[in-house]
């Protein structure tokens, strides 16, 4: 008797523990990619919560119904009639983004996950300008080295051998690099940047940075020397990119498509690299480039929609370019032939 009355005893208890980690740990028990809330495929898109002003998608975007799961909210919605999913990021940072990112793949059926940004800009203004866009073909996160006691900076914290295998490095898929780099183009051409954002160049269209390495960090560095040190080891072309959110998408095998549009750049103005009109401005710089960004993702969905939900689009086992494509990454090499 006193066996059996310990058996039920222990078997109660087991049932408290399991039933109190379902309660705080409701995630957990849902599993990843296996309990999607609707059955529909969608392409989900990552809107930055700044700048504050989000009209270049909105305004495209037919929204159905809202979901919240915890702290995020999906809106649900077509973009020229592709089902797409969007989430504005509750509050700042690459890592908020990456958990937002994460909820919508295991809620929903993702088939690509897009990120436009902003970024600053890691090249002088003899080769990179305000309003200049980079695509993602490349993602490093440049705040992941080994500093050595010389102050030698090496890929990855434990001294250059990688830990993260094939994480370290994601590169995008070369079919949706052709997608994207003609919804840049498409974008580029009808874009005409304000007389202001580049103080005394007179630049007037975007350059498109075809191959570019988007750096990601939650640093915001405005120091030029040790830009020039991340450079010379992760050869990044901007900074703040979305490596975490990128790899929330390479673990689920979900294409991530960045385009990043340059906001700022310290090699060009004081301080920390905002250009500021000489008299008041409806619009700041990031808005401006924001939009822009925006605007490639927008017609990214109308041209390419259909193609992205259809189609199943595998990572590059390895760099899918010779290192040449990424020494001169404006020219396009054949991308922009055929374009829709």
């Amino acid at each position: 008797m006193i066996i059996y009355l310990k058996i039920r005893i222990r078997v109660f208890s087991l049932f408290l523990a399991i039933s109190s980690w379902m309660i705080y740990y409701p995630q957990a028990m849902a599993g990843t990619r296996t309990n999607n809330i609707t059955d529909r495929n969608y392409i989900g898109i990552l809107v930055p919560i700044g700048p504050d002003n989000y009209s270049a998608i909105t305004d495209k975007f037919i929204e159905l119904k809202q979901v919240t799961i915890e702290h995020f909210i999906y809106k649900i919605g077509r973009i020229y009639g592709v089902p797409v999913i969007i989430c504005i990021q509750p509050f700042g940072g690459e890592f908020t983004r990456a958990l937002t990112a994460q909820a919508m793949i295991d809620n929903f059926k993702i088939k690509a996950l897009l990120y436009p940004g902003t970024s600053g800009a890691h090249l002088p203004p003899s080769r990179m300008h305000i309003g200049d866009i980079v695509l993602g073909t490349k993602q490093v996160n440049f705040g992941d080295f080994y500093m050595s006691p010389s102050g030698q900076l090496i890929p990855d914290e434990f001294s250059g051998k990688s830990s993260l295998g094939n994480y370290q490095y994601f590169y995008l898929n070369k079919q949706l690099e052709k997608y994207l780099a003609c919804s840049a183009k498409h974008v580029a051409n009808k874009t005409s940047l304000p007389h202001w954002i580049n103080g005394k160049y007179a630049i007037k269209k975007p350059t498109i940075y075809y191959y570019g390495i988007q750096g990601t960090s939650t640093m915001w560095l405005a120091d030029k020397s040790f830009i020039r040190k991340t450079d010379a080891t992760f050869h990044e072309v901007d900074e703040d990119g979305d490596w975490f959110s990128a790899t929330v998408a390479k673990l689920a095998n979900v294409p991530f498509i960045e385009v990043s549009t340059i906001s700022d750049s310290v090699f060009e103005f004081k301080g920390n690299g905002v250009p500021h009109a000489k008299v008041a401005h409806i619009n700041s710089a990031s808005i401006v480039t924001q939009n822009i960004s925006d605007r490639v993702i927008i017609n990214l969905i109308k041209d390419y929609g259909a193609e992205i939900l259809k189609g199943k689009f595998t990572y590059p086992a390895s760099n899918p370019y010779p290192k040449y494509y990424y020494d001169s990454p404006t020219n396009p090499r054949g991308l922009i032939n055929d374009c829709k």
